[in-house]
């Protein structure tokens, strides 16, 4: 918010336009933390005064917590953004490439299936012919 305070009419303008401009997010976020301060308990500076003073416009608490949103979901949006650009060029790869569309095509993957058929079958040859082995021995 800097060292000086804004006039009354500047805040409640800024707050209605959600002019950043005027205030930063951490400004807004201040504005905010510094209005829940508000205790009979709590002995109040000069920021703290100020703000219980424009307490009593209509609205001012809702009017920051929007403002102080509005300021945080721009950056979110832009994360999100980067991440489902990243999604959207990993899907384009695996629909585009050639090697991937290779190793998943119904042909290679009955190759696939039908080599390790034919294992399972060398398996179960071998585990028969060391039964019969083993019987040939005990006899």
């Amino acid at each position: 918010m800097g060292g000086k305070l804004p006039s009354d009419d500047i805040l409640i303008r800024a707050i209605r336009n959600l002019d950043s401009n005027k205030y930063s997010l951490d400004g807004v976020s201040k504005l905010v933390s510094i209005h829940e301060l508000h205790s009979n308990e709590v002995i109040l500076d000069k920021p703290e005064r100020w703000c219980l003073m424009i307490d009593g416009f209509p609205m001012i608490k809702h009017g920051l917590i929007c403002w102080e949103f509005m300021l945080k979901i721009e950056d979110s949006l832009k994360s999100i953004t980067q991440s489902i650009n990243t999604v959207s060029l990993v899907c384009k790869e695996l629909h585009t490439s050639i090697t991937i569309n290779c190793l998943f095509s119904p042909t290679s993957i009955a190759m696939v299936i039908a080599i390790a058929i034919s294992i399972a079958i060398a398996i179960v040859i071998i585990a028969i012919v060391i039964v019969i082995v083993i019987n040939n021995r005990n006899k």
